[in-house]
């Protein structure tokens, strides 16, 4: 039982290796010049075992993005734990977000068009998080920093139609993925603050600049 154990442990460890390293490879080279070979090569297993863990890249690149959800979905649970307000924990979904997204290669977005279950994923998953995050939408009215005479539902869907962009469109070839997240998010982070909001706003767009 112990050796049974043992070697579920060592799987499930390998399993987080493979996904952690095809993370890495998809986000530097795009998802199209990464390939099963070169991953077994670059974890020092065989083709075979990769193949014992995850049917083909699209299997892994799904893993791979339900990795990158659960880390968010913790991360944003701790600071709405102990946030003052809801735009801390807008802003720190922001700092987290865009921070992710300097690490992209642009080609990444791109080559998702070819993968219908992902973007199946992405899209259903997006659903989710525009449920939670109208959580803190209200809370930031009830708070005085958003308006009440916004419909957040709409927004919300707006907002995640950056995703839609990025991928669909050729905007990447011409502007970095980082400037172009920045300002889409805080256009529309301007037009639905009340004067409160918006100082607010200000000064976190002026921190951030400062930082080196």
């Amino acid at each position: 039982m112990a050796g049974v154990k043992r070697n579920k442990c060592d799987r499930a460890e390998l399993r987080k290796r493979v996904i952690l390293e095809a993370s890495r490879a998809f986000a530097k080279s795009g998802i199209k010049n990464v390939h099963m070979d070169s991953l077994a090569c670059a974890l020092s297993i065989s083709k075979r075992t990769l193949y014992e863990l995850f049917c083909d890249k699209e299997q892994l690149l799904l893993e791979v993005f339900a990795m990158h959800q659960q880390e968010m979905s913790t991360y944003i649970s701790e600071v709405a734990s102990r946030a003052e307000n809801a735009l801390e924990v807008i802003f720190a979904f922001y700092k987290r977000k865009l921070n992710e997204l300097g690490q992209i290669n642009p080609l990444f977005f791109r080559d998702l068009r070819k993968y219908p279950n992902v973007l199946t994923y992405i899209r259903e998953h997006q659903k989710l998080n525009d449920a939670a995050a109208l959580v803190h939408f209200q809370k930031g009215v009830e708070e005085g920093i958003f308006r009440n005479d916004i419909n957040f539902a709409i927004i919300n869907q707006a907002m995640s139609m950056q995703m839609e962009m990025l991928i669909y469109s050729d905007i990447t070839e011409n502007y970095p993925i980082s400037e172009i997240y920045s300002e889409v998010t805080f256009l529309h982070m301007r037009e639905i603050t009340t004067p409160k909001g918006m100082q607010m706003v200000d000064a976190f767009l002026q921190s951030v600049k400062e930082k080196p």
